[in-house]
């Protein structure tokens, strides 16, 4: 586990070094866009990782039974669903959700009508909570009625690439009206 920590957490340290320095651009021009499209990329790589990250603290809380991939991952773990309960997998499905509110918090706090790059990083953060949201809502919400867990994500995630379509609309969507309201 230190390996992933260590490379996601470095990942992260430097998306946020590097999110403050284009913050402390001036707006306009080629660099002030530049630094926009910076905060946005980063908005979208941090809340994976924050995502994934409150899924396995989630499911760790629960006393989840977990396998750590040997190499460095994006997704760094898979949940053994033989050996979990649907209350297990609620936890860790409801970890990740709560790990992409509170950096929408923060992405709400740092945005301001004066920095339009963190409004571009607010934007992607609050665009990949609405994508999140169509793609795993409906699975936890399905446990929560009784259904099987794996049953449940197979029959979601089975609709495809539809599925994966609309919940892209809805984050773009959701993306382009705070950048261009907030």
């Amino acid at each position: 586990m230190l390996k992933q920590a260590l490379a996601h957490g470095g990942v992260a340290a430097l998306l946020i070094a590097l999110l403050a320095s284009a913050a402390s651009l001036p707006a306009g021009g080629v660099a002030g866009s530049a630094a926009v499209a910076w905060a946005f990329l980063t908005g979208l790589a941090l809340s994976h990782i924050i995502h994934e990250w409150c899924h396995f603290f989630g499911a760790r809380l629960a006393g989840s039974t977990l396998s750590l991939k040997p190499a460095v991952h994006p997704l760094f773990f898979d949940f053994d669903f033989a050996k979990n309960t649907p209350g297990q997998f609620l936890c860790l499905s409801i970890g990740g959700l709560l790990g992409n509110i509170v950096l929408l918090s923060v992405a709400l706090v740092l945005a301001g009508p004066q920095s339009p790059v963190m409004t571009g990083f607010l934007a992607a953060v609050a665009g990949q909570f609405v994508f999140v949201l169509m793609l795993e809502l409906p699975v936890s919400l399905g446990v929560m009625a009784g259904r099987d867990p794996l049953q449940s994500l197979e029959q979601h995630f089975g609709q495809g690439g539809p599925l994966f379509l609309r919940a892209g609309i809805g984050g773009v969507a959701t993306a382009t009206l705070v950048f261009l309201l907030y």
